[in-house]
């Protein structure tokens, strides 16, 4: 089990803990989560909720929500319309901590997506065509499942939660909840959840297998080949290569990242160490007194 304070160590986030309903949300997780990174992001989303609706009482909104559920709701999609802009999976990935917050608080919202003017950019299907492979390779992403893992979930495993955290069926759900069996180290059955993106795979996946007519029933496992059976060794070891390259590129590109960030303050010296602060007279601050500054046209400007 997880720690919820201290998946929070160091974040402003953590005050939030000191809220009852917040706190049973932290330990539901911690209970049924093996990865501690949804216990930062679901908490973290559900303060940017409180912020851009302006509840800053979430015990007051939840008791509201209780007596009449369409008040979580209508909620939600205010919280969509202030993201207005924003594309339809950053708008799902902020929502999820609120929506997980209800549903573990005993307010059945429904986890559909929210309203959304624009659409995040789609993987190009010529780059994965196979949606087999497609799903073997971004269900991995982001969720914390190990390959073996996912090759073992079925139909049946995926939904939403309810109040102490188990599945509900319902393979449409947003955010899309995976129960799986956790071999390594400590047997358990856990949940996690699927990006936005890979939630789309998953219903182009189940739409393709019910127009060929194969089995999408709650037995049947959710990555299947074109026969409809678990896929063979060849598409695992191919989305195997596919994801770690994937992985590796991302790893790289926030080395590299991290790297020039390190170089240009080594180069420039910490934030605002260049920064002369101009009086409105047009004369600059320097050491303990004014002094002429010829250098700047304009009163209020800045020199780095």
């Amino acid at each position: 089990m997880n720690d919820p304070a201290s998946a929070l160590a160091g974040r402003r986030e953590r005050s939030l803990l000191g809220l009852p309903s917040v706190a049973r949300m932290a330990a539901v997780l911690a209970e049924r989560c093996r990865e501690p990174s949804w216990i930062r992001t679901l908490v973290a989303s559900l303060d940017r909720f409180r912020q851009l609706t302006g509840h800053d009482d979430l015990e007051a909104l939840l008791a509201a929500a209780r007596a009449d559920p369409q008040v979580a709701e209508r909620s939600l999609v205010a919280f969509a319309r202030a993201l207005d802009g924003q594309p339809d999976a950053a708008v799902a990935g902020l929502a999820m901590g609120a929506k997980v917050w209800f549903r573990l608080n005993g307010v059945p919202v429904a986890w559909r997506p929210l309203p959304a003017a624009v659409a995040a950019r789609r993987i190009p299907e010529a780059g994965l065509a196979d949606p087999a492979e497609r799903l073997l390779v971004l269900a991995l992403i982001g969720s914390g499942l190990h390959l073996a893992e996912l090759l073992r979930v079925r139909v049946g495993d995926l939904g939403s939660l309810d109040a102490d955290g188990r599945l509900l069926p319902d393979p449409r759900a947003e955010p899309l909840a995976v129960r799986y069996e956790q071999r390594r180290g400590r047997s358990a059955e856990r949940v996690t959840f699927l990006t936005f993106a890979a939630r789309a795979a998953v219903l182009e996946h189940l739409e393709r297998r019910r127009r060929d007519g194969l089995d999408t029933g709650p037995e049947a496992p959710l990555v299947a080949g074109a026969d409809g059976r678990p896929v063979g060794r060849a598409e695992v070891a191919r989305a195997r290569r596919r994801s770690n390259a994937i992985i590796r590129a991302g790893s790289n590109l926030n080395v590299d990242l991290c790297r020039k960030t390190g170089e240009f303050f080594r180069e420039w010296g910490e934030p605002g160490s260049r920064f002369i602060p101009v009086a409105p007279s047009g004369t600059s601050v320097s050491g303990g007194g004014l002094e002429e500054d010829r250098d700047v046209g304009a009163a209020g400007a800045a020199t780095f």
